[in-house]
């Protein structure tokens, strides 16, 4: 007569196994999440952030930009964003430097269509652009004490995305311009989205 205990004995065996394989797993995710240079070298738990200056001719970028920012930092939970400078252990300050969209691919204008409609092959249409969007930050001790440094961390952000003008839409006419308009602000949203990440874990890990 065979015994079934050593197989249950092994099931079980592998069962605590695979439990504390797991339990390690997410104590090292937790760790590893939890981690911040900038709070246990710094000790920087709370932050105001400055409304951003903007250096570039497109209005409003620096409130798009900011509310990223802000968005980032609260959901990454890994500092305190104050409400008022005075309750803050530092500062982030922030500029927009470029906002802007260029073509970077072209064709003449008979090649719109595909009959030509008559239309010149003497005049160049851009049929893709290239939004870019650059921003600094710098973040900025309250209260340096002797033999600290006063800024903690300072970087460069920039990224780029294309975009397809209006033409490759199929709306010609009087709106192209409205229509370029607005894939270029769809455009900055998502490069603002994408760099505000990067600029969280810079700032809490890189400086």
């Amino acid at each position: 007569m065979k015994t079934r205990f050593p197989v249950f004995r092994s099931s079980k065996i592998l069962v605590i196994a695979v439990i504390a394989a797991c339990l390690g797993t997410q104590c090292g995710y937790t760790l590893q999440s939890s981690r911040s240079p900038l709070l246990e070298k710094e000790n920087i738990r709370r932050i105001y952030v400055y409304p951003l200056t903007n250096n570039t001719y497109k209005a409003g970028v620096e409130n798009l930009v900011y509310n990223s920012l802000i968005r980032t930092l609260a959901t990454g939970r890994r500092v305190a964003l104050v409400q008022h400078p005075e309750d803050a252990d530092a500062f982030l300050r922030g500029s927009v430097t470029a906002a802007q969209s260029v073509p970077s691919a072209a064709t003449t204008a008979d090649k719109l269509t595909p009959s030509g409609l008559g239309l010149s092959n003497a005049i160049t249409v851009a049929t893709v652009y290239s939004a870019s969007l650059a921003c600094e930050f710098s973040l900025i001790r309250r209260v340096a004490k002797p033999g600290q440094r006063g800024t903690i961390w300072s970087s460069s952000f920039s990224r780029n995305k294309s975009f397809p003008a209006s033409n490759q839409l199929d709306v010609p006419g009087t709106t192209t311009a409205l229509i370029n308009d607005s894939e270029f602000d769809r455009a900055i949203s998502d490069l603002a989205e994408s760099m505000m990440g990067d600029v969280h874990e810079s700032m809490l890990a890189m400086f």
